[in-house]
């Protein structure tokens, strides 16, 4: 405690001094602030009296007609009112705090979660719980489990289309279709639809090896319907993307990387007709691990927004 705080004489400098100072002011007399605080007029003359002695300054002058503030007291009300609005913000930051309506929460998400609605609803959750942050991963599906296995995050979501642990929960947030790129022109632009066998013939570019959508890919040729010849492995799909859109090859992607750029880029979305091109996209968590309260307001919001759009399991 510095040495100026410690010669203050603080016994009777309390709240309760504070807003008795305050009433007073408001209503202007000492006999209405008795009325209004159900104290006696001595008492509240006193405290005043001990409030002034405290700051050698006198905040009143009296006269019959009540009591008139002078411009140290005015100093002091505002100071006063800063101080009480100070208390009721702390109280307000520790009651959100404790409901889960503030702090942080740690979210991991695939690239197909951000375009098909994960995107718009973080902003807004962020608009509804303004006192929540969110720390966002981007990772490829199966990452995103391991990151909610090992407690890195506690919420993931996820292309559902291999197996995952038996401690993994899964909810479903929305759907996302797989559909061909290819440049503008390609002999396959001009087909309502295409199947795997019609890939089969022309190169390909693909997405990050150990991704939930190339192990798709893999796992359904390997099932006999066409083999998908790889000329490049992009690191993402706005990578793949790009190199189709300047002739390099076709590639399976999902359907919202695609379709938003045909009228920027000389690319066509072709709708691949198999049912292993509609994936779920899946909250997914630890089900042995109870979700913070953040985590779990979060959680169901998601579900919500995705009940409001028809898409939730």
């Amino acid at each position: 405690m510095t040495k100026d705080l410690q010669n203050f004489p603080l016994a009777r400098f309390d709240l309760v001094t504070l807003r008795i100072f305050l009433t007073v002011i408001d209503t202007g007399s000492i006999r209405s602030a008795s009325e209004s605080l159900n104290l006696s007029p001595s008492a509240i003359s006193r405290r005043l009296a001990e409030l002034e002695e405290n700051f050698g300054q006198p905040f009143f002058a009296r006269h019959s007609r009540g009591v008139e503030i002078s411009d140290a007291g005015h100093v002091m009300a505002a100071k006063a009112r800063e101080i009480f609005a100070s208390i009721d913000s702390a109280h307000s930051e520790l009651r959100r705090l404790s409901s889960g309506e503030a702090g942080s929460l740690l979210l991991s998400a695939n690239g197909s979660a951000f375009v098909n609605g994960l995107a718009e609803d973080m902003k807004h959750f962020s608009d509804a719980y303004p006192y929540i942050g969110i720390e966002l991963f981007e990772q490829i599906s199966p990452n995103v489990v391991a990151s909610v296995m090992s407690g890195r995050t506690e919420l993931g979501l996820i292309s559902r289309t291999f197996r995952l642990p038996p401690e993994i929960v899964c909810t479903r947030y929305c759907t996302d279709r797989l559909v061909l790129a290819v440049p503008e022109g390609h002999d396959l632009a001009r087909l309502p639809a295409v199947r795997l066998s019609d890939m089969s013939s022309y190169p390909s570019i693909g997405v990050i090896e150990g991704s939930s959508m190339t192990r798709l890919i893999r796992r359904v040729s390997v099932l006999g319907s066409g083999e998908v010849r790889y000329r490049y492995m992009a690191n993402t799909n706005e990578v793949a993307r790009t190199l189709v859109a300047h002739g390099h090859g076709i590639a399976i992607l999902p359907e919202q990387f695609v379709r938003p750029h045909e009228r920027m880029m000389p690319i066509k979305a072709v709708a691949i007709d198999e049912s292993w091109a509609e994936r779920e996209i899946s909250l997914v968590q630890h089900g042995d691990a109870t979700l913070s309260k953040t985590a779990a307001i979060f959680r169901e919001f998601l579900l919500e927004r995705s009940r409001e759009r028809g898409e939730a399991g």
